[in-house]
C-alpha cells in the first residue's frame, strides 16, 4: 500500500513536471514596443505605424505585446527616417538582457499607404 503511494506520488511529481516544461515551451516571447525614433517625420505616421504592428502580432500570435521593458524579453524599436524620396520604416528585435541585435530590416516607404505590406511582411516572418 505504501509503495501505491510513492508511486502515485513520484507519477504526480513527473506529470507535473511535463506540464510545467510543456508551457515554458508554449509560451510566447514578451515583446517590448518603445516609442518610434521620428527622424524628419511627421509623429502622425509613428501611430499609425505602431497601430498596424500591434493589430498584426495581435493576429499572428507569435509574441505577446507588454507595456513594460522590465518585463519582456524583447525589444522591438521601430525607426522612421524620412528619406528623398519616401521614409525609411526600419525594424530592430534587440534582446532585452544586454540589448544586443536579434535582427533588422529595413523597407522604403512611398506613402502611408506601403505601411500595410511592410509590416505585414515583418510581422509574419521576423516577429518571432
Amino acid at each position: 500500500m505504501l509503495y501505491l503511494k510513492c508511486m502515485s506520488l513520484s507519477v504526480r511529481k513527473i506529470l507535473l513536471a511535463l506540464l510545467i516544461c510543456a508551457a515554458a515551451a508554449c509560451a510566447k516571447p514578451r515583446v517590448y514596443l518603445p516609442p518610434v525614433d521620428l527622424q524628419g517625420v511627421h509623429p502622425d505616421y509613428a501611430e499609425r505605424l505602431v497601430a498596424l504592428v500591434r493589430q498584426y502580432v495581435a493576429v499572428d500570435k507569435h509574441v505577446l505585446l507588454v507595456d513594460n521593458a522590465q518585463q519582456s524579453d524583447k525589444k522591438l524599436q521601430l525607426r522612421l527616417i524620412r528619406e528623398k524620396h519616401g521614409v525609411i520604416v526600419a525594424f530592430e528585435m534587440r534582446k532585452s538582457k544586454d540589448d544586443s541585435l536579434i535582427w533588422a530590416y529595413r523597407h522604403i516607404a512611398y506613402d502611408a499607404n506601403y505601411f500595410i505590406p511592410i509590416v505585414s511582411r515583418v510581422s509574419k516572418e521576423k516577429i518571432r
